[in-house]
């Protein structure tokens, strides 16, 4: 990260002033800036940056409108004024909320202004909830699944029932025993079957994870594909020596975990095998992560497409229980004949080679095996299955594996905190029944919305704009030619757009009958709620179950779906996913800071819009130019696909290589200890994406205000009288990404995250486009406003 460059001094203001005021005014509408000294801290200066007029700015008018006045109050929330805009950025819009969010007292590990949106949003939907009967048949049978669910949850996540007999009961049916309490383990245990009923009843990957979504190589049908299971800890902290801490404390969660159960089974075990078999497993899941690859070598197709069915994939992996293992998963959902032809597609031959060496060549001893799988089994069930075992989750932060792996192939909504409860509202129950039934939240919350089509209306008119001036900047490439510019344009015309939430499901609010019967594998949740409203194991239970099935493995006998939202209506995000070439617009995404219907259309262009042309433009990084107008792998080589030509796909490397050179080098974030900066090779993706899509949304909102307004500026925002739509359009942009985190969040981040820190999101981002420094006329060569040679033009020929 570059420095800050020192603001004018006090001394060459007053010598300024001295010589020529009408100099010094001339001064100020060139730079664009102008520090005032208003006010004294220990007795120092302290000056205030004060905006001045711009070009194509006309003074306007103060409008104190409720909403103007929120808005204007959000912004307000993290502006620093203390802070020259053309030095830092992030400093300027997000100082006063980094100041102000005391992360300890709020128990998180981060915070940030999108984050409360989704507090926001859980709130929103718990008050819906109030107003629901569990019992009334009047009501959708959606709706009260999740009333029950999280009422259940509510009351009991704290404090759970003891189902410890439970979990035991099922452990000793998969395994005969518990090795770790010293138990021998049943003659020849599949480990594939055990594996496949982990996953389906219990949403945890031990062996393997599978998802099921569209074919990359035919849009019309949906494919498996398998991988390896996602971890506790990012890859780096298994395999470098250098995170040996981190390795240990692992050891320790793992050791606490299962004292918890031994101790809740009335198991007398000596505290040494405890250790002993805490360490095997982690020992177990370091050899897992050696074997995967990295996130940097997980961005190319073509190489993760590696296709096969049951029989070819006993062939090419035959200690693999292929047949067994797929059996479980589709119990009670496919015949033996219908699994049969699924095409299953292993993402990375390397790490099932490993893994078939270990059943192979039995180079892991199989207890550790069996205490791994059950290890994985417990930390995820561990809410639910007794207080003690409750508390261990809370106080290692365990993240549900639902929540850290994400959803789909982009693994999108991929968790790296644990949400805990705020002002009296279990965030963290909303937050789980949002990942595990996501139609039920979704539904209860876009239903509760009075508003709901004309903001939808709103943004499909902005996202249009946002459409109609990425192509604009695609035309005026010089690198790429017009056959790939066709392409392109093609691209963004056969786009899917999911516009607030999946309307053929919901329908109109009042027939529940489709949204309904695509719940049906919760319903179950009603009677258990009647029965005993305590059974937050039982719900879970089926909640987990329901998940997998419904939203995984029901889907491989149906004909592939582009318009498949993924996530929650509910959910404070936006995704694009390149195998259905689709974007999509949660309802929940469309609230501060992103957009509010009310609020000027320089705050919502910025947000929303923003969002919007980030989304898009994730079809054009380096991950998206590989599939087509249809989601599908486009013209592929034996190494790699892309629909650009030979030509044209060297330009874009160019660009790409830019934004990933920029984003290593200059070491966004500086921190102390191992961790230095973001990487710029695995988060080139979402850095592009930031940038083409804020340069989209900023020429949209121009257009917006030279058609829609036919020229005439929006007024200005009360208590920010002095910065123009255009500042505060950049402003919004810089305070949708504050967030304060703790070191350990940050250095989780860097090491899993595609996504920058927010700090680099914000300061990289305007570098490296030249409107926002002309906007707030800071002088050339200063650090957000670079010399040509020193900016990454970014899907932009200037």
């Amino acid at each position: 990260m570059s420095q800050a460059i020192p603001l004018v001094t006090i001394a060459a203001v007053v010598i300024a002033v001295g010589i020529a005021i009408g100099s010094l005014v001339l001064n100020i509408i060139i730079l664009g800036n102008v520090n005032t000294l208003t006010t004294t801290v220990n007795n120092n200066p302290v000056y205030h940056y004060t905006p001045a007029p711009q070009v194509n700015s006309t003074p306007g008018t103060v409008n104190t409108s409720p909403s103007y006045t929120q808005a204007a109050n959000y912004l307000l929330n993290g502006l620093d004024d203390t802070v020259d805009p053309c030095q830092d950025f992030y400093a300027f819009t997000c100082n006063k909320f980094l100041q102000n969010t005391d992360l300890q007292k709020l128990g998180r590990s981060r915070l940030g202004t999108y984050d409360q949106a989704q507090v926001d949003v859980y709130s929103e939907i718990v008050a819906a909830l109030s107003k629901i009967d569990v019992t009334s048949t009047t009501t959708s049978k959606t709706e009260r699944i999740t009333k029950a669910a999280f009422e259940t949850c509510k009351n009991n996540l704290a404090s759970p029932a003891d189902k410890t007999a439970v979990v035991y009961a099922e452990i000793t049916s998969l395994f005969g025993g518990v090795p770790f309490f010293g138990e021998p383990l049943k003659t020849n245990v599949d480990y594939w079957m055990v594996a496949g009923q982990i996953e389906q009843k219990h949403a945890v990957g031990t062996l393997t994870y599978t998802i099921a979504s569209s074919d990359y190589k035919d849009h019309t049908k949906n494919a498996l594909y398998t991988g390896p299971p996602g971890l506790s800890l990012a890859r780096d902290f298994y395999v470098k020596p250098q995170y040996i801490a981190e390795v240990n404390q692992r050891v320790s969660d793992v050791n606490d975990l299962l004292t918890a159960f031994a101790n809740a089974a009335k198991k007398n075990v000596g505290a040494d095998a405890l250790l002993a078999a805490a360490q095997e497993v982690v020992n177990f899941e370091v050899q897992i992560a050696m074997a995967s690859w990295p996130d940097d070598l997980l961005r190319n197709y073509q190489q993760q497409y590696n296709p096969y069915n049951i029989a070819s994939a006993t062939t090419a992996y035959r200690a693999i229980n292929w047949k067994s293992y797929l059996g479980q998963l589709f119990h009670g959902v496919a015949s033996d004949a219908d699994q049969a032809n699924y095409n299953i597609v292993v993402t990375e031959p390397s790490y099932f080679a490993w893994l078939n060496s270990v059943f192979d060549g039995k180079t892991s001893n199989s207890t550790v095996v069996a205490n791994y799988m059950i290890a994985q089994l417990l930390a995820d069930e561990s809410d639910f299955i007794n207080p003690a075992t409750a508390k261990v989750s809370s106080d290692t932060n365990y993240i549900h594996y639902a929540l850290r792996n994400g959803r789909g192939i982009k693994k999108i909504g991929k968790r790296e905190y644990r949400m805990a409860d705020l002002d009296g509202i279990s965030e963290g129950c909303m937050d789980l029944l949002t990942a595990y039934m996501p139609y039920g939240t979704g539904y209860v919350y876009v239903k509760s919305k009075s508003e709901r089509n004309k903001v939808q209306a709103d943004v499909k008119d902005q996202t249009t704009l946002i459409i109609n001036n990425f192509q604009g900047m695609i035309d005026s490439l010089n690198w790429m030619d017009t056959f790939s510019k066709n392409r392109a344009h093609n691209k963004s015309d056969s786009l899917v757009k999911n516009f607030g939430w999946p309307e053929a499901m919901f329908g109109d609010f009042n027939d529940f009958t489709t949204v309904d019967a695509y719940n049906q594998d919760y319903a179950s949740i009603i009677d258990l709620y009647t029965k005993d409203k305590n059974d937050i194991y039982g719900i879970f239970a089926v909640l987990k179950k329901g998940m997998e099935v419904r939203e995984f493995f029901r889907i491989m006998g149906e004909p592939a779906d582009r318009t498949n939202f993924l996530q929650s209506p509910a959910m404070v995000n936006a995704w694009y996913q390149p195998e259905r070439n689709s974007i999509t617009f949660p309802y929940a995404a469309w609230n501060p800071p992103y957009y509010n219907l009310n609020y000027p259309q320089a705050y919502n262009f910025a947000g929303q819009g923003g969002t919007g042309g980030h989304e898009l433009t994730h079809g054009y990084d380096d991950e998206g130019v590989q599939f087509g107008f249809n989601g599908e792998l486009t013209d592929c080589s034996w190494n790699k696909c892309g629909w650009m030509d030979t030509n044209s796909s060297s330009g874009f490397i160019d660009m790409a290589q830019c934004v990933v050179t920029q984003f290593s080098t200059q070491c966004c974030p500086e921190k102390t200890g191992n961790i230095h900066c973001a990487n710029g090779a695995t988060t080139q993706g979402e850095n592009i994406a930031d940038l083409g899509g804020q340069q989209a949304a900023y020429r949209s909102y121009r257009q917006y205000v030279a058609t829609t307004r036919k020229g005439v500026e929006e007024d200005r925002l009360p208590g920010l009288e002095n910065y123009t739509p255009n500042q505060i359009f950049w402003i919004t942009y810089g305070y949708s990404w504050c967030m304060k985190q703790s070191d350990a969040n940050l250095v989780h981040q860097l090491l899993t995250n595609p996504h920058s820190p927010a700090q680099c999101r914000t300061n990289q981002v305007m570098q490296d486009i030249p409107e926002f420094g002309k906007d707030f006329g800071c002088v050339r060569g200063s650090p957000m406003y670079p010399e040509p040679s020193g900016r990454c033009k970014v899907w932009v020929g200037q």
